[in-house]
């Protein structure tokens, strides 16, 4: 058996003699067996005793296996949720807190149809902060849950009033504000949403008109917003969200509570970075074990070991550089894009060393905003491709001759259907790679199109296409050609078949409030789809073309990257910008475990 699959401590038994294995003595003999507990069980024996007879020894080691077995919980924490009724409830959230600050992880699981719960793995600390959660009820919180503690009991109630309103989600509040032109509002949502969720309690704090007009001006970074809009839009955000404009909206009414495969997900969550401070932006798995991420506020890469939770910070030379994408390399280093220098950094992993080159071709010593990368791990030469969104490029770099090629995309009027929502910025943004034939494939955020280039040819042979949604973010590509596209303005997604040039389009529960921000294809070929403004992560299956949603633990959860480890986990990080808007203030790792029907083995 394994511990770590069964949350069953290991069946050992340690014979501790006082004198030599090689002499028979009658002296006392000590037998440790490992529990996980605090303190671990020791039967003692006098060796007369122990080795009268075989059948004595046998039973002896027997009861110590037995011992051990029963002591399932060790690493545990077990019990039931009920509602103010007495009776069972499924779906709620149950997450067990750390309570060293330095450590700063939590585990979730999902009450059954029972009622009860199991989180196991914790071998961290010997005392938790536990939390059961569902939307529509109050939390209920349990301090200094001992380890092994089996009979953890919650009684739920009834949120109301400023209680069940702190738990609306941003798609709500996003919904309350009213728009006379659909295409002012998805405008709106472009421009407004990139580093965070639109509609939460935090980010709706300013009621001044002159702190909206500084709030929308900063963030119209790409100049994206249509002049209609800016002429309407401070208003329209006071009106909505004023403090006597919040007092009488209707009250939030809650989802369902998750059912069925919702609730056999295991998520954990490793705070990350300094409060209020860190943005963690991108993740990549390495070949170590470790998760590696970005983080901008930093001007580092950091590191999480998922195994023991030490988190290391290793920051860029010099200046601020804005790292903002990371991606392994087929040397097995690290690359990440430098967008506020306009630069690329190499990551060694073995030495901890940076390489930082330009981003753009020589002569010029730097790019403009390099965005996105993706490396093909069947490209001999490993190439490293990026987007550029400060310009209307993509770019290819050699890692080891760091010599860069440009392609220039295509301008206006120049796309298949051309001119279908196309605004004042282009960004492209996205980028990917065809495993069919290692076509490139890129998206253009605001100039909404998605585009290939052909590296087979010298100039590209550079084609381009406009959806028939809007805002395409980071898109895939999977394993038949198929390229799928969140489209983060109108909070929908689709699939387009290079093959016959046809999308086929779905929408997202509540689309029109949703702003998908990235989606990725895992190995079975579920596409999993960020609920950037729904605190959520969306598993949706090509083939039934059902949809499965699962919770985030912490609320104002803006998810970025989406990737897979070799036993299929799902990893994303939180990137909430500001942090401070972000349930207790951090940027997080986060680890989705499911497997259809159970629990995935559960890992340190």
């Amino acid at each position: 058996m394994d511990r770590e699959q069964f949350n069953i401590a290991p069946v050992k038994a340690t014979i501790l003699r006082e004198k030599s294995r090689k002499k028979m003595s009658s002296g006392p003999l000590l037998l440790l067996i490992p529990t996980g507990k605090p303190n671990d069980t020791i039967l003692k024996f006098h060796m007369e005793e122990l080795l009268m007879t075989p059948r004595v020894r046998i039973a002896v080691m027997a009861l110590a296996l037995c011992i051990s077995a029963g002591s399932v919980s060790a690493d545990t924490i077990s019990g039931k949720v009920l509602d103010s009724a007495g009776k069972a409830m499924e779906g709620v959230m149950i997450s067990a807190f750390t309570v060293e600050s330095g450590k700063r992880k939590s585990v979730s699981v999902f009450s059954q149809a029972d009622g009860s719960f199991s989180i196991g793995g914790l071998f961290y600390e010997k005392y938790y902060k536990v939390r059961a959660r569902l939307m529509g009820q109050l939390d209920a919180v349990k301090r200094d849950v001992k380890v092994g503690e089996s009979n953890l009991s919650f009684s739920m109630k009834p949120a109301t009033g400023e209680d069940l309103e702190d738990q609306r989600t941003a798609d709500s509040g996003f919904d309350m504000l009213k728009w006379t032109s659909k295409k002012d509002k998805e405008n709106y949502k472009m421009m407004c949403s990139y580093c965070h969720q639109t509609g939460s309690k935090g980010w709706r704090s300013p009621e001044l008109p002159v702190d909206w007009d500084t709030m929308i001006r900063r963030m119209d970074g790409f100049g994206g917003l249509y002049r209609h809009t800016q002429k309407t839009l401070v208003k329209r955000l006071v009106d909505t969200y004023s403090e006597k404009a919040v007092a009488k909206w209707p009250a939030f009414v809650p989802p369902p509570a998750p059912r069925g495969l919702e609730t056999r997900a295991r998520i954990t969550e490793w705070d990350m970075g300094n409060k209020f401070k860190v943005m963690v932006h991108d993740l990549e798995l390495g070949p170590d074990g470790l998760v590696y991420a970005v983080d901008m506020a930093l001007n580092a890469v950091v590191s999480l070991d998922p195994k023991n939770g030490k988190r290391e910070v290793y920051r860029f030379p010099g200046k601020y550089r804005g790292p903002h994408s990371i991606e392994l390399a087929n040397d097995g280093s690290m690359w990440v894009t430098l967008c506020k220098s306009g630069e690329m950094g190499r990551f060694d992993l073995k030495t901890k060393e940076f390489t930082i080159v330009s981003s753009a071709e020589s002569h010029q010593k730097r790019g403009s905003y390099p965005h996105t990368l993706r490396i093909n791990p069947k490209d001999p030469e490993g190439l490293i491709w990026y987007t550029d969104a400060g310009r209307n490029s993509c770019f290819s770099i050699h890692p080891r001759t760091h010599k860069v090629k440009e392609y220039h995309l295509l301008k206006k009027n120049q796309a298949v259907g051309a001119g279908k929502g196309e605004s004042r910025g282009i960004t492209p943004y996205g980028i990917d790679f065809s495993p069919v034939d290692g076509t490139i494939w890129y998206s253009k955020l605001n100039g909404n199109r998605i585009g290939r280039i052909d590296p087979r040819t010298p100039d590209g042979d550079i084609k381009e296409w406009n959806p028939p949604r809007r805002g395409p973010r980071r898109l895939h590509i999977d394993q038949e050609g198929i390229v799928w596209v969140p489209f983060f303005g109108t909070g929908d997604f689709g699939k387009f078949d290079p093959r016959t040039e046809k999308w086929k389009i779905y929408d997202l529960p509540n689309a029109e409030n949703q702003t998908p921000y990235a989606l990725n294809i895992d190995p079975k070929g579920y596409v999993w789809i960020c609920g950037t403004n729904s605190d959520s992560l969306i598993r949706f299956d090509p083939k039934t073309e059902k949809m499965v949603h699962f919770r985030m633990p912490s609320r104002v959860t803006y998810t970025r990257e989406i990737e897979f480890d070799e036993e299929g986990n799902i990893w994303t990080c939180n990137s909430n910008g500001p942090a401070r808007h972000t349930e207790r203030g951090y940027g997080s790792i986060i680890k989705l475990e499911l497997k259809d029907g159970e629990l995935k083995t559960a890992r340190k």
